[in-house]
């Protein structure tokens, strides 16, 4: 495995760049890797090499960019592409079938390639052939000079970027249609609706999502990181306390970089929505809840591995401690003292069911003034003791 077989793996890697290896006359590698029936760039390679320029290139009737570096030296060459500046158009499509004769059958991966193929100007395409000449002949090229390229200004206005991509978008019927449908299923999160929820995805659904990626795996990352961030901001209006809300946020966000196919990428992200939306309905707060009890409940929902008492939480808000108890006990139906034990003993079963930790370690952690007391508080609330529990959840 030589220096420039590496170097396109990684560049690759990087940005999703189209690539063929040859070396001596021999293909050594291809990426992405597709096993299409098709091979686009190959087809163009003839007549590239034909020119017998170190650096040479060529743009396609639809506008896909190929270039080919060569080392006649070395006997290695590079061809990349296509390289595109927008997503083709169905007909620009069934054009490319066309001109390079691919069957029909084969439209659809066809489409999937252009879909996750990653567009760059012009410019970039011709920089991208400058650095495969250094890597290949350890030599800087002027690369507008060499092929009397004009500079191009890359300093294009956002507005314009949008009016041009609006424009081709519109000319295609492709339209963005996922905003009501987001709409639907956050509220059921923000209401802790589990079962509406389930019942909400299990009809069919036709989606128009975006393309922010540029290969199927990186757009599913995307959409889960996506989906976490909105869900995670419903269920904390829907009552769930913010610290846990963006602690599970990191931990979803963090898997899904771990995975490494798109289908398990979409069973995580539904998951995860069925996970916000039960914490959302054990958690959930009255909507008219006044912003002094709402800073109560944070509070107390982040410090249960402390001795917090009703004092503690007055003095976090900024009030008597006899006038936020009443407040509590009015907006909520229940006194300040029975929903500290609650969020505490509420996270004792988190701790037995996910963790190894001891009864004693729970019990110090919690803050109990002893384990006896931990243990009678629990079989008091639940019915069974934490041991008892443990083994019921399967710990």
């Amino acid at each position: 495995m030589d220096h420039i077989y590496t170097f396109c793996q990684t560049l690759y890697n990087c940005i999703y760049l189209p690539i063929h290896y040859y070396k001596n006359g021999n293909l050594e590698l291809v990426l992405p890797d597709t096993r299409f029936s098709f091979d686009l760039a190959a087809l163009h390679l003839p007549e590239l090499l034909s020119r017998q320029q170190a650096v040479s290139y060529l743009i396609t009737k639809e506008s896909d960019y190929f270039g080919l570096i060569q080392n006649d030296h070395t006997g290695q060459y590079v061809l990349i592409g296509p390289v595109i500046s927008t997503q083709p158009s169905p007909e620009s499509i069934r054009n490319i079938m066309k001109e390079y004769g691919i069957s029909l059958e084969c439209k659809e991966q066809l489409t999937e390639f252009y879909q996750f193929t990653p567009m760059f100007s012009f410019h970039q395409f011709c920089h991208f052939l400058a650095l495969f000449y250094q890597e290949l002949t350890g030599d800087v090229i002027d690369i507008e000079s060499y092929l009397n390229i004009q500079p191009v200004d890359e300093n294009v206005p956002i507005a314009s970027l949008h009016t041009a991509r609006s424009y081709d978008l519109k000319e295609i019927e492709n339209f963005h249609n996922t905003y009501h449908y987001e709409q639907q299923y956050l509220e059921y999160i923000r209401n802790g609706n589990t079962n509406g929820l389930k019942e909400f995805f299990s009809n069919s659904f036709s989606l128009q999502a975006g393309r922010i990626a540029d290969n199927p795996l990186r757009q599913a990352k995307n959409i889960l990181i996506t989906a976490v961030t909105l869900v995670t901001r419903c269920a904390i209006e829907g009552g769930l306390d913010i610290e846990s809300a963006y602690q599970l946020s990191d931990i979803y966000i963090q898997e899904g970089e771990k995975l490494q196919s798109a289908d398990a990428l979409y069973l995580l992200q539904y998951n995860m929505m069925l996970d916000f939306t039960n914490r959302v309905a054990q958690a959930q707060i009255p909507h008219d809840t006044t912003q002094d009890v709402y800073k109560c409940i944070q509070y107390i929902k982040r410090h249960t591995n402390q001795a917090i008492s009703v004092s503690d939480v007055a003095d976090h808000v900024g009030k008597s401690r006899s006038h936020i108890s009443r407040c509590f006990k009015k907006e909520l139906g229940f006194q300040m003292n029975d929903f500290i034990m609650r969020c505490k003993l509420e996270e004792a079963k988190s701790l037995l069911s996910y963790t190894d930790k001891s009864i004693s370690e729970i019990s110090n952690y919690l803050c109990f003034s002893s384990q006896a007391y931990f243990q009678n508080v629990f079989k008091k609330k639940y019915g069974i003791t934490p041991n008892q529990y443990r083994k019921k959840a399967g710990c």
